[in-house]
C-alpha cells in the first residue's frame, strides 16, 4: 500500500511539472489526463475477490447444516424402521406365548456398578410381580428382582448372581446355567456327555421360575480338562447393548 501512495505521488509531481513547462511554453496551464481506472482496478478486484470468499464460505456453512440434518433424519427414519420391526416380532410373541404379562421399554442400566441389571418402564400398576422371567424375541435375558409401581429392575443373565436351570436341546442332558460377566457358563454336564460348539441351550422348567424351552444361548467353547465337569462358555442370544424393549412373562 505504502509503496502505491509513493507511485501516485511522483506520477502527481511529474504531473504538475509536465502542466508547468506547458504553461512556460504556451502559456496555457492544463493538466494531462490521468486513467485513475488502472490504478484502483487491482484493489476493486481484491475487494471482490474477499466478498465471494466470504459468500462461498457462508454457502458452505448451509449446505453442511443441511447435510447433517438430512443424515439425521435418515437415522431417526432406519432406527423407526428398526423399532416397528422388534415390536412386531414381540407382538409376534406375544401371540404365540400365552403366559406374556406385558410388553415394556428399556429407561436405564442398573447404577449398581456390581450387579448387571436394567430398569424397565413397567411394574406393579402393569401386573408384574418378582422373579417374573423377562424375554426378547431372540430368548430370555434375565427375571425381575424389584417391582415399583410403574417401573421394574431386571437381572441380566450374565450376572454371576443369576442361574437358571437348562438342557443342551439337542441332547436333552441338563444342567445350571449362570452369568460371569460378559457371558455365561454351563454348569455340571459329565465328562462323558457329547456337547458340541453351537449346541442350544434352552431352559428346562425344573427351576419352577423359567418356563420350559426358553432360548437362552449356544456354545462358544468346551473345556474338558477341569475336574469332574465339563467347563463350558455360552453366549446369550440376545446381546446386551441391543436391548431395547422387553416381554415379561409369568414364572413357572
Amino acid at each position: 500500500m505504502i509503496k502505491k501512495l509513493s507511485l501516485l505521488l511522483l506520477l502527481i509531481i511529474v504531473l504538475l511539472s509536465l502542466s508547468l513547462i506547458n504553461y512556460q511554453s504556451k502559456g496555457d496551464l492544463s493538466f494531462p489526463k490521468l486513467n485513475t481506472n488502472n490504478f484502483f482496478s487491482p484493489i476493486i478486484h481484491t475487494k471482490n475477490i474477499i466478498k465471494d470468499f466470504f459468500n462461498l464460505k457462508e454457502e458452505n456453512e448451509k449446505l453442511k447444516r443441511q447435510l447433517i440434518e438430512i443424515i439425521l433424519q435418515q437415522k431417526s427414519y432406519s432406527a423407526l424402521i428398526e423399532e416397528n420391526k422388534r415390536l412386531k416380532e414381540l407382538l409376534g410373541l406375544k401371540e404365540r406365548t400365552k403366559n406374556i404379562i406385558t410388553i415394556a421399554n428399556v429407561i436405564s442400566k442398573g447404577s449398581n456398578k456390581f450387579i448387571k441389571t436394567i430398569w424397565i418402564d413397567k411394574g406393579s400398576n402393569h401386573g408384574i410381580k418378582k422373579d417374573y422371567p423377562v424375554i426378547t424375541h431372540n430368548g430370555l435375558i434375565g427375571k425381575v428382582i424389584s417391582v415399583n409401581a410403574n417401573n421394574s429392575e431386571v437381572i441380566l443373565i450374565t450376572d454371576p448372581n443369576f442361574s437358571v436351570a437348562v438342557r443342551i436341546d439337542r441332547t436333552r442332558v441338563e444342567g445350571i446355567l449362570s452369568g460371569k460377566g460378559n457371558n455365561c457358563v454351563l454348569k455340571y454336564i459329565p465328562l462323558e456327555e457329547e456337547v458340541l460348539t453351537g449346541d442350544r441351550i434352552v431352559t428346562s422348567g425344573l427351576d419352577e421360575i423359567f418356563p420350559e424351552g426358553l432360548l437362552v444361548g449356544a456354545v462358544k467353547s468346551i473345556d474338558k480338562k477341569k475336574g469332574l465337569f465339563q467347563v463350558i462358555e455360552v453366549i446369550p442370544l440376545q446381546p446386551e447393548n441391543k436391548i431395547e424393549e422387553v416381554a415379561v412373562i409369568k414364572k413357572e
